[in-house]
């Protein structure tokens, strides 16, 4: 039993991220949008539903034309329920497709810019500097896009300089007559060559 609540332990211990109530809501809009989307669908399908099971019982109730004769309340209650269960059934129907439509663009607005920012990272992790990241309108995380971009052009930035340094180094190296300092800015030439080039 010891080795069971210490194995509990260490790994509690180990899970660096714990998930807490607090950290559920963690881009806004997204997921406002896409709770609210929700609820409006599941709203508009249970007030078709209960449209549907009242005009079904209504014209059961009310007839749907004349019956003569003795009306067996067990075959219209199987009418009634054989309708309820067709019409509940394709309202569901019609709601999952509208919700797996709609599930498939929000996640498009999603999974489109997640995947543009995993090719940047790729490629400054390859050494190379990709161009800035553009998004389409209707896109979520323009500002994790705007961000990346700075970043970007930072790295632009310090690429130029070291190849101005590494220019300067090259002028320096050749118009110095002293072999100690050749070898110097040789060493120094060879630690920059060894940033990521552009």
């Amino acid at each position: 039993m010891d080795t069971i609540e210490s194995a509990k332990v260490q790994a509690g211990a180990t899970r660096p991220h714990k998930r807490q109530a607090k950290n559920i809501i963690i881009h806004r809009p997204m997921q406002r949008e896409f709770s609210f989307m929700l609820i409006a669908l599941f709203m508009v399908s249970s007030m078709a539903i209960a449209w549907v099971i009242h005009q079904t019982i209504r014209d059961a109730a009310f007839g749907n034309g004349f019956v003569f004769g003795k009306v067996n309340p067990i075959e219209i209650l199987s009418q009634v329920s054989y309708s309820i269960i067709i019409r509940v059934t394709l309202i569901l129907i019609l709601t999952l497709i509208i919700i797996g439509a709609y599930g498939i663009m929000f996640l498009h607005r999603v999974a489109g810019p997640v995947h543009r920012f995993r090719q940047t990272l790729l490629k400054v992790n390859r050494g190379e500097l990709p161009a800035d990241i553009k998004l389409r309108e209707g896109d979520f995380f323009h500002d994790m896009a705007n961000d990346i971009n700075v970043i970007l052009n930072r790295l632009r930035i310090e690429q130029a300089k070291l190849g101005e340094l590494k220019g300067k180094i090259l002028d320096f190296q050749h118009s110095s007559t002293s072999e100690d300092v050749r070898r110097k800015t040789d060493e120094l030439k060879s630690l920059i060559d060894t940033f990521p080039k552009n």
